[in-house]
């Protein structure tokens, strides 16, 4: 009789400790996937992207260099990562418009932005903006920014002295930039005329395959372009090439070298650039595949043939390389912004 009330004891003992170990398991906070949005940290398990389609959102208009070499490599999309990528022109704004369209987009990875350094060294600095550089997390360069200031071939404009000549007798200068206050082709001829005290007045394109087609056309003496757009142009003796930003001068496959500005005795020069972003929330190991994948696009022979063809190279540059330029480039607009102001 003692032994069956000893083992009914036990019994009862074994539910209790039972009860109180599965309450304290009820008390335990619920285990977290640990989104990067949520913890900083890279969600566990099994990474399931892509499964739908991709949207690039770019900020620039049909033509232009951004727009021809990101529809290229969305292009390659299909075939490597198994879904199509979409490019949207959202322009306007100096680029603001689609950085907020794109900064309204979930963080899921699958809506990417053609960014570049001005939005946040030049842009703010005229344009009231919601957005800062801790909103976006650079993915990979997709190339440098080589500005050229052109005139047409039959100004008999052939170089800077030729310039400051016609405005000294007494024309005003009308040039097409890609943009107005805001926009890096903007400020940096504006910067240039200053510094020459060349009189003028700007005529703002959404694009700069519009600008050079404007300046082709005889609409305006001067544009700013780069090598997608004005190289077949100069190539075939429609446009002349007067001189570039960047400091040690530019070498275009079938031009030839173009003398920069601080080569000619001009004080000025600056180095842009181009760039994909997501939002900086977004799973880092989306961000590590969307990169894989640029790369993998950079080392595929026709894509190079294709950006040769431009007379341009893909810069595969990382997101602490473009940050650093992007430091450079503020560092070098609080020289211009006062000129234009």
């Amino acid at each position: 009789m003692k032994s069956k009330k000893l083992l009914s004891l036990l019994l009862a003992l074994a539910m209790v400790m039972s009860m109180a170990a599965c309450g304290a398991k009820t008390n335990e906070p619920p285990a977290t996937s640990g989104t990067p949005s949520e913890t900083g940290a890279p969600a566990t398990g099994e990474l399931n992207w892509p499964t739908k389609e991709i949207t690039l959102i770019q900020p620039w208009s049909l033509g232009g260099g951004p727009d021809v070499i990101t529809r290229q490599i969305a292009s390659y999309s299909d075939k490597i990562l198994g879904v199509p990528m979409i490019v949207e022109n959202h322009t306007g704004g100096s680029g603001t418009i689609g950085m907020n369209d794109f900064l309204e987009a979930e963080d899921d990875g699958y809506t990417l932005f053609c960014c570049n350094g001005p939005l946040f060294s030049l842009t703010p600095s005229f344009i009231d903006v919601d957005y800062t550089i801790d909103d976006i997390s650079p993915i990979c360069g997709i190339r440098i920014t080589e500005f050229v200031i052109l005139s047409n071939a039959s100004s008999k404009i052939t170089n800077i002295q030729e310039l400051k000549d016609y405005a000294a007798a007494g024309h005003t200068v009308k040039y097409a930039t890609t943009g107005g206050p805001g926009n890096d082709s903007y400020t940096m001829i504006s910067a240039l005329f200053a510094l020459l005290d060349i009189p003028c007045e700007a005529v703002p394109y959404d694009g700069g395959q519009e600008a050079i087609n404007a300046l082709v056309g005889g609409h305006v003496d001067i544009a700013i372009g780069s090598p997608p757009t004005y190289r077949d142009y100069v190539i075939n003796g429609q446009l002349n090439c007067l001189g570039t930003f960047i400091p040690e001068g530019l070498d275009v496959e079938g031009i030839g070298h173009i003398a920069s500005f601080k080569e000619q005795g001009i004080d000025v020069e600056f180095t842009g650039m181009d760039y994909l972003a997501v939002r900086s929330s977004v799973d880092p190991r989306i961000q590590e595949k969307l990169r894989e994948f640029v790369l993998e696009v950079y080392a595929d022979p026709e894509f190079q043939a294709f950006m040769a063809g431009m007379g341009m190279k893909a810069w595969d540059s990382d997101a602490a390389e473009i940050l650093s330029m992007i430091d450079s480039q503020t560092e070098a607009m609080s020289q211009y912004i006062p000129l234009v102001q």
